[in-house]
C-alpha cells in the first residue's frame, strides 16, 4: 500500500482546473434544482433525490481535480466514479420524462451535451493518466536496463 501512495501520475494541470471549476458551476445549479424541483414527483423527496445525486457529483468532481493537481494516482478512480455519476444523472433524467414532453427534450440535450461528454471526458481522464504512468514506467525500465 506505501508503494501506491507514492506512485504519482503526469497530468496536464488543466484537468484540475477543468473539474474544480465544473464542480464550482454546479453548487448554484444543485441550490436552483433544490428550490425549483417539486418535492413529489411519481416518487416521494424527488428534489431531495436529484439534489443529493449532483451534491455526489460536485464532490466527485471536486475530488477528482483535486488528486488531479496532486497528481495522485487516486484520480483515476475518482474519475471513474465522475464518470458513472455522469452516465447515471444522465440516465435517470432521460428516463424520469415522458416522451415527447418539454422536460424529455430538454433531459435529451442535457444528456447529450453534457452529462455524457463529463462521463467520456473522465473515462479519458483516467485512460489518458494509465498511460502515461505506463509509459512512464517503460521508460523508466528502459533506462535503467
Amino acid at each position: 500500500m506505501e508503494e501506491i501512495k507514492k506512485v504519482r501520475i503526469s497530468i496536464p494541470s488543466w484537468w484540475a482546473v477543468i473539474y474544480i471549476a465544473i464542480s464550482l458551476f454546479m453548487i448554484p445549479w444543485t441550490v436552483f434544482l433544490g428550490f425549483h424541483l417539486p418535492s413529489k414527483h411519481i416518487t416521494r423527496n424527488w428534489d431531495i433525490t436529484w439534489v443529493g445525486l449532483d451534491a455526489f457529483l460536485i464532490v466527485s468532481l471536486l475530488v477528482t481535480g483535486i488528486l488531479a493537481k496532486m497528481n495522485s494516482i487516486y484520480m483515476v478512480l475518482s474519475a471513474i466514479i465522475t464518470g458513472t455519476l455522469f452516465m447515471t444523472d444522465a440516465w435517470f433524467d432521460v428516463l424520469g420524462y415522458k416522451v415527447g414532453s418539454f422536460g424529455f427534450s430538454e433531459a435529451m440535450l442535457t444528456a447529450f451535451f453534457g452529462e455524457l461528454p463529463m462521463a467520456f471526458m473522465s473515462y479519458g481522464l483516467a485512460i489518458h493518466a494509465l498511460r502515461r504512468l505506463y509509459a512512464e514506467k517503460e521508460v523508466k525500465t528502459e533506462s535503467s536496463g
